[in-house]
């Protein structure tokens, strides 16, 4: 009898769990970022970045981001703390009609996303306290040569930012999938 109690209260515990825990499909468990510019703890340095990026708003309405040949920046900032990581690395660029700006984060094995559309800043970041997830649906690899490091990212699934919590009212954009853009990043400053 003891033993069919155990059984029960380990069941109902498993079942709560999986039904009440956290489970984010925002995120999954990031594996590093394998950049050539990972062990820099400071330094600005220019690109170009290329693609496109499809956005659905909350309305339904669709924006294609067009980004070919346009200006792009790689920022190094110290981590003065240098909890998890020596640095932050912020890739900046604007579409070609210089409209919208999209921004991609990175910090120890955690990645963050932004994108100023219409005036309007909306972003999932998962730089926080453990730094270990990294956005689903975001897919990312580096390349390198002699004189430049490409950032491939491409968007597998739809995925989700918001706006501001202070906004009087939420707001999100969705980046659907095959979404791809490249960041050619000068390695000479």
């Amino acid at each position: 009898m003891k033993q069919i109690h155990k059984s029960l209260i380990f069941l109902f515990t498993v079942i709560s769990l999986s039904i009440f825990g956290q489970n984010d499909s925002r995120s999954i468990y990031g594996t590093g970022f394998n950049s050539v510019f990972k062990n820099l703890e400071y330094g600005n340095f220019s690109g170009t970045i290329n693609g496109i990026v499809i956005i659905k708003d909350s309305e339904n309405k669709k924006y294609l981001l067009d980004f070919q040949g346009s200006e792009a920046k790689l920022e190094i900032e110290k981590d003065d703390n240098e909890v998890y990581d020596i640095s932050y690395k912020k890739y900046t660029a604007k579409t070609t009609s210089k409209k919208t700006t999209l921004k991609y984060k990175t910090y120890a094995t955690a990645n963050g996303l932004e994108i100023e559309l219409n005036g309007e800043i909306f972003d999932l970041s998962l730089i926080d306290g453990a730094c270990d997830l990294v956005i689903n649906g975001l897919e990312y690899s580096y390349e390198s040569e002699k004189n430049a490091e490409y950032l491939i990212i491409h968007f597998t699934k739809e995925v989700h930012l918001l706006n501001s919590y202070e906004s009087k009212v939420r707001k999100k954009i969705t980046i659907m999938p095959n979404s791809t853009i490249v960041f050619a990043i000068n390695r000479n400053k």
